[in-house]
């Protein structure tokens, strides 16, 4: 009995050791979780695409089909990370950012479940049933890939990591869809509490790195409630706030663009960094030179048959064909990017006399066709309340409508261009169909690549003496300059 009981004894020590002998203490892994802007909502660049070091890590937490990954197992973390479909979030330069400053036999890994427009309720077991079931087809869809339990896919996942490396932290952004609720930190906290439990964790050993919404001065839509996300150290004394001070958003008030993103992961490894004892000194990424307008014509005769983005300057947004066909209308850097169907628009004449099509041109300028047909900007009916998209264009001069592809377009000195569908009589403004009794006024204009950097100073804002901008006419903590170039009293001066 006692030789079987040693013998049973040394075989569960062997696997035990060599389950443990797989397991690289050079391998960091961090869990990640959260609703869009961790999931990420911001189109890739190309300078996000490219470059990524392999060892910089990523678990697929569901299959892709495009990129082809398999749930379960690791990839160089090219995004997107979280799902196919998904885009740029906090997770990818909180690697990249990671790897970069740590020794060259470290790797870092992240475990990311996120999904966009959930309440902190849909990682809480014992609520995210009912909760789903209250909520739209779309949002039931996505949760559907994660078997309608993200935290278990989340847990499952980890435990899959933990074969391969060691879990050093968590990085959580939620929250604006839980906006000012006053139980949200001690909600974070049973979540957390949990984790450390259910994968045998110390929370003295495992951060949780907590990240701001949109900020007030950024035009945020949720900032109050980063007055909650700062109790959180309150109730989990292991756990830090991540600023979003500074980090540009798309123009929606939830969402930031590809550099608040840069900036917000940063930050985040920035923490983590100092945690180690490594004090990093990191810059906060810059955005890659980006197209903004140019040449601004004043007639329809000026333009000819020149190519011209349509662009809302009092917003700084511009038209654009989304990825799917849609019209949509977003910031310049959204809209003008090489992943869209288009951004260019010309003009041809229409069978409305003195009214045009508006045709939509790809970003290497051809023209752009859907299944063979030519795809022109069309509003859909008033009454069902979708959006203007681009589709082709069939013998109504209308792909929903008769004449929804048709425009009368004037422009008004010192006002510029509008848009009067002839299909529903009423003004474009945005995205939504033609429904507007007032026209907006946009600029019909080239574009340009942006300088990456400047020679004289055009504009500076006037300010007070003590003002300290960078080069991007941003406003500066004088506190936490970095060595560089930036602007004072209209004049650039170096800081060593």
């Amino acid at each position: 009995m006692k030789k079987t009981l040693l013998m049973a004894g040394l075989m569960i020590m062997t696997r035990f050791l060599a389950a443990s002998a797989d397991v690289d203490p050079n391998f960091y892994v961090y869990l990640c979780f959260g609703q869009s802007n961790m999931e990420g909502n911001a189109t890739p660049e190309a300078q996000d695409k490219a470059g990524v070091d392999d060892r910089f890590q990523m678990l697929a937490c569901v299959d892709f089909q495009n990129p082809a990954r398999k749930m379960g197992e690791w990839y160089t973390a090219t995004p997107p990370i979280v799902r196919q479909g998904t885009g740029l979030g906090m997770a990818d330069y909180f690697g990249r950012t990671m790897v970069a400053n740590l020794p060259q036999d470290v790797k870092v890994g992240v475990v990311d479940v996120a999904i966009g427009g959930t309440r902190i309720e849909g990682f809480m077991q014992e609520e995210v049933a009912s909760y789903v079931a209250g909520e739209a087809d779309w949002f039931k869809n996505i949760m559907a890939a994660y078997d309608n339990d993200p935290y278990k896919r989340l847990v499952d996942m980890a435990k899959i990591a933990q074969k391969k490396g060691v879990i050093k932290g968590i990085l959580l952004h939620q929250g604006e869809s839980n906006n000012t609720q006053q139980d949200w930190p001690q909600k974070v906290k049973k979540i957390y509490d949990r984790l450390i439990a259910d994968l045998g964790l110390n929370a003295a050993d495992i951060p949780l790195f907590v990240g701001e919404t949109v900020s007030r001065a950024a035009g945020g839509a949720c900032w109050g409630h980063n007055a909650v996300i700062a109790r959180v150290p309150e109730v989990i004394p292991n756990s830090y706030v991540i600023s979003s001070a500074d980090c540009p958003q798309k123009g929606d008030g939830l969402h930031f663009t590809a550099e608040g993103y840069r900036m917000m992961g940063a930050r985040y490894a920035q923490k983590a960094l100092k945690l180690m004892g490594i004090d990093a000194d990191i810059p906060e990424p810059t955005p890659a030179p980006g197209l903004k307008p140019d040449r601004k014509f004043k007639s329809l005769q000026e333009i000819g048959n020149t190519a011209f983005a349509i662009v809302n300057e009092a917003e700084g947004k511009a038209l654009f064909g989304s990825d799917n066909q849609n019209l949509d209308c977003q910031d310049y850097e959204t809209a003008f990017n090489d992943g869209n169907s288009g951004y260019l628009f010309k003009m041809e004449e229409s069978e409305v006399s003195g009214c045009y099509l508006l045709r939509l041109y790809t970003p290497d300028g051809a023209p752009y066709s859907i299944w063979g047909n030519p795809g022109y900007l069309n509003s859909q009916p008033v009454s069902t309340g979708w959006c203007s998209f681009i589709l082709g264009l069939d013998n109504r001069n209308g792909q929903d409508m008769a004449n929804g592809a048709v425009w009368e377009i004037c422009y008004a000195d010192g006002k510029g261009f509008s848009l009067k569908n002839v299909g529903t009589g009423l003004y474009l403004k945005d995205a939504s169909p033609a429904r507007y009794d007032e026209p907006t006024y946009f600029t019909f204009c080239t574009l340009s690549e942006t300088a990456t950097g400047i020679n004289t100073i055009s504009y500076v804002p006037s300010v007070s003496s003590d003002a300290i901008y960078d080069l991007n006419g941003r406003r500066l903590n004088v506190s936490t300059l970095r060595p560089g170039i930036y602007i004072k009293n209209r004049k650039k001066i170096v800081v060593k």
